[in-house]
């Protein structure tokens, strides 16, 4: 196929989606108009949620389980890492089809290329590494927020994986980038939100890590005397603050943009859950801290994990007020937890999903669904069909069942890709944060 053929097809490809997409919704039009918020809780696990839903401590999870839908959610197998994941929940498509493949890529020869021209004696430390985090040119197939924006809906994205640097959407997109402090940003098109205004809406809603006051960390830890604080009990809740920042620094921006915005399509994601249980679920177990934690430091955190649930559970609230009785909402995560292990081996296969609103199946109980049904149960809510080459299918259970029914009956979309030839290749972008963010996956352990 040359190249003014392949450009004719997918020009007449997209005109056909459009034209397709605009005759289904004409035919739905009598309904009102669909809105869907998905809020993603990364290592989301029943273990903790569960106690805690009987304790009456969540009444946000418990309402969407009580009004909605609510069950697990199984992850990619074997199991793997959240980036991988969470592409494949935006997207409905095994890795092997969206291309984030990790944490890091491979840096295909021009940079080393240039630090060893530079320097031909040794290869400088970037160039060994020779690896970057994986950027958004990266993606091989388009995720629900582009869907969505190219057949008309206004969208909203805050906080994912992989979105830096931010391509243009139709609405506002936030990367994951802004909870990084380090590094020398450009003061113009530093490309971590798009559009690029949006920056100074970052800036001023953002929360540092040393601004957390010690009234904020009581929260989930037991309170003590501020006045006499040791060394000792600022090491020890040192990555809480960074990681509580970060989460509310997403609940800030993406609550200012919901509701200035009101787009037909929003999500956002929280990366605390995932942070606060690889960091202190296994506190108790040798080797966990240098010196060992005594008895009485291990009863000043012990809370601290549930806690940070309940705390989670308050965000969610906030944005099921701004949400409405009309909106659908799914609160979903990539991959349950249990501990006992560094990095992916942490990880529980099956995760948690609540679901609620209007397309929602009242008191149903979600079993058999995968991580990769999320995008085609968003699809079907704004009444459009999945697409053969997608992975998965809406949830049953969650779904109202005669939604499903009809949309297991629409077979005929072959794809939504439009934009993107499939095996191009492509290298990571190099951002002024790489070091923090490799720093973090390490103190994790996804990395060593």
């Amino acid at each position: 196929m040359t190249n003014t053929t392949r450009i004719r097809f997918i020009a007449s490809l997209a005109f056909g989606l459009l034209v397709g997409a605009a005759a289904w919704n004409c035919a739905r039009a009598e309904k009102p108009k669909s809105r869907v918020l998905l809020v993603g809780v990364d290592a989301g696990e029943w273990d903790v949620l569960g106690p805690l839903l009987n304790e009456g401590k969540i009444p946000n999870f418990a309402r969407m389980r009580d009004q909605g839908s609510a069950g697990k959610l199984r992850s990619l197998e074997p199991l793997t890492k959240s980036p991988i994941i969470w592409a494949s929940i935006a997207t409905g498509k095994v890795p092997q089809k969206h291309g984030i493949l990790d944490f890091f890529m491979k840096q295909l020869g021009r940079e080393n290329a240039r630090a060893n021209a530079a320097n031909p004696g040794a290869r400088t430390a970037k160039a060994a590494e020779g690896e970057a985090p994986a950027t958004s040119n990266l993606w091989r197939a388009r995720p629900i927020w582009d869907i969505l924006g190219g057949l008309g809906k206004t969208v909203g994205v805050v906080g994912w994986w992989t979105t830096w640097p931010a391509l243009p959407v139709n609405g506002a997109l936030v990367t994951d980038y802004i909870q990084y402090d380090t590094g020398s940003w450009p003061s113009k098109n530093s490309r971590r939100t798009y559009p690029d205004s949006l920056d100074a809406t970052v800036e001023r809603l953002r929360v540092k890590p040393e601004n957390v006051s010690w009234a904020e960390l009581f929260q989930f830890v037991t309170p003590i005397d501020t006045t006499h604080v040791t060394p000792r009990q600022e090491q020890l809740i040192h990555d809480l603050r960074w990681i509580y920042a970060a989460d509310r620094t997403f609940c800030r921006v993406a609550l200012e943009l919901y509701r200035n915005k009101r787009p037909d399509f929003f999500t956002v994601y929280f990366r605390g859950v995932d942070e606060i249980s690889h960091t202190y679920w296994d506190i108790d177990l040798p080797g966990g801290y240098a010196p060992p934690l005594t008895d009485a430091e291990l009863a000043w955190l012990k809370r601290l994990i549930p806690s940070y649930y309940i705390f989670t559970d308050r965000m969610l609230g906030e944005f099921l007020k701004e949400a409405g009785k009309d909106t659908d909402v799914i609160v979903c995560s990539d991959h349950g937890f249990q501990g006992g292990g560094r990095g992916v081996m942490a990880h529980k296969l099956d995760g948690m999903i609540f679901m609620m609103g209007p397309h929602v199946e009242k008191g149903g109980s979600i079993s058999g669904a995968t991580v990769l049904d999320v995008t085609p149960t968003i699809l079907a809510m704004f009444g459009l069909p999945t697409a053969r080459d997608m992975d998965g299918r809406p949830i049953p259970g969650g779904l109202e069942a005669s939604l499903v029914k009809r949309m297991e009956q629409e077979t005929r979309l072959p794809t939504y890709e439009t934009a993107r030839a499939p095996g191009k290749s492509e290298e990571p972008l190099r951002s002024p944060v790489d070091q923090e963010l490799r720093e973090r996956l390490r103190s994790l352990g996804y990395i060593q």
